[in-house]
């Protein structure tokens, strides 16, 4: 089960990336994804790259 989690949680981010893309002037080559459990809650924030650099990011 493990392995089909990891697929299905690609296969989300790598649509994201490729949505995101098409919204960007200058293509996007990364993504980085925080996915936080705390006593107040859960948060999951999305951040996306140009050349290891931070320029669109998105949260929950």
């Amino acid at each position: 089960m493990h392995a089909a989690r990891l697929v299905a949680a690609h296969s989300a981010l790598l649509a994201l990336l490729v949505e995101q893309q098409g919204q960007q002037v200058e293509s996007l080559d990364g993504i980085t994804v925080v996915l936080s459990h705390q006593p107040e809650g859960e948060s999951l924030d999305v951040i996306y790259t140009r050349n290891g650099a931070p320029v669109a990011g998105e949260g929950m």
